[in-house]
């Protein structure tokens, strides 16, 4: 995702920031349901065998909740790659986005100062006066093309990227070994949990699973609740969880299953945490009726805890294996 972009016009109002709020929040929602009713879940994708996507002139992944978005809309569009350009960008390279061609929009998080709650503070060491202005991050769009959709510009070819399964697992327990302070795991279990009192995770054994998948992403599933334990992330889902279908637990659970995604396109597995049953479907339906903020919210938990299992800071390019 694009690293936050910093505003500073006199005229933002604390009312137009929580329009701003509502209307990006609403407008992403409102996909997202459309593609649950049509029963595809975003989140589950299978990921594009080039890599993930990202804008092709910085050549940097996008992040969060956009590396969902425009995976699935490189899927449901047949795109050959993942690969975004600004019509900007396009421009510049000597091209153009094709005639009629419509671009998608990807969310950024914007600084907004808030001028209305500003106030000045004074120096007890020199005297001296200066202005605290208050801010508040905000969701914003833009709009992006696949390079699919532009035209008089040459892009080099790209190979798809095959692994064994023998690399998969590997590059999984790569992820599991590297782990900083990592919970207590236990291989042994008859279901899949994580205990924040004990800070342990249980899983079946792989023996019993029934694929390698299933194994890893369930696993990566569980280790995603772990991060939010407060010796980690200490993460406001987690801690203070409000139990079954409330708005703490949809979350956390949005966000585990995302960062799940992550890691599962990361070492090249198929994400089979979860089954798309109407049941499954409808949970995630009502909850994002009730709460129009938990994509976005769920999306940027789900980063941070990828990073944290992956032990990588905030904001670096995150390459597939």
């Amino acid at each position: 995702m694009a690293t936050a972009k910093n505003y500073s016009k006199k005229n933002v109002s604390k009312k137009n920031v929580t329009k701003t709020f509502k209307d990006t929040y609403q407008e992403v929602t409102d996909a997202v349901i459309k593609s649950l009713e049509e029963g595809t879940v975003v989140w589950q994708c299978p990921w594009n065998t080039v890599g993930f996507p990202k804008n092709i002139t910085t050549d940097i992944n996008y992040r969060g909740w956009n590396i969902f978005w425009l995976n699935f809309n490189t899927m449901m569009n047949n795109y050959t790659t993942p690969y975004y350009i600004t019509y900007k960008q396009a421009q510049e390279l000597g091209g153009t986005v094709k005639k009629g061609e419509k671009g998608t929009q990807i969310t950024y998080w914007a600084t907004i100062e808030l001028k209305s709650l500003a106030r000045e503070i004074e120096d007890q060491e020199t005297g001296d006066k200066k202005e605290i202005c208050p801010t508040k991050m905000v969701p914003k769009v833009h709009t992006v093309f696949n390079i699919d959709q532009t035209e008089g510009i040459e892009f080099p070819k790209f190979e798809a990227l095959f692994r064994s399964n023998a690399s998969k697992i590997q590059a999984c327990e790569n992820i599991i070994a590297e782990m900083p302070n990592k919970p207590k795991i236990s291989l042994d279990g008859k279901s899949a949990y994580y205990s924040p009192k004990l800070d342990a995770v249980t899983v079946p054994s792989l023996e019993i699973s029934k694929t390698n998948e299933s194994f890893y992403s369930t696993l990566f599933h569980e280790l995603a609740h772990s991060t939010g334990h407060a010796s980690r992330l200490n993460r406001k889902e987690l801690v203070e969880s409000d139990g079954y279908g409330k708005t703490n637990y949809s979350k956390e659970e949005l966000t585990a299953e995302m960062t799940a995604g992550f890691l599962c396109a990361i070492t090249g597995i198929e994400q089979v945490t979860h089954a798309n049953s109407a049941a499954y479907i409808e949970f995630w339906l009502k909850a994002l009726k009730n709460d129009k903020t938990l994509i976005l919210k769920a999306a940027a938990q789900a980063q941070k805890a990828a990073d944290y299992i992956l032990n990588v800071k905030p904001y670096e390019a995150v390459k597939a294996a």
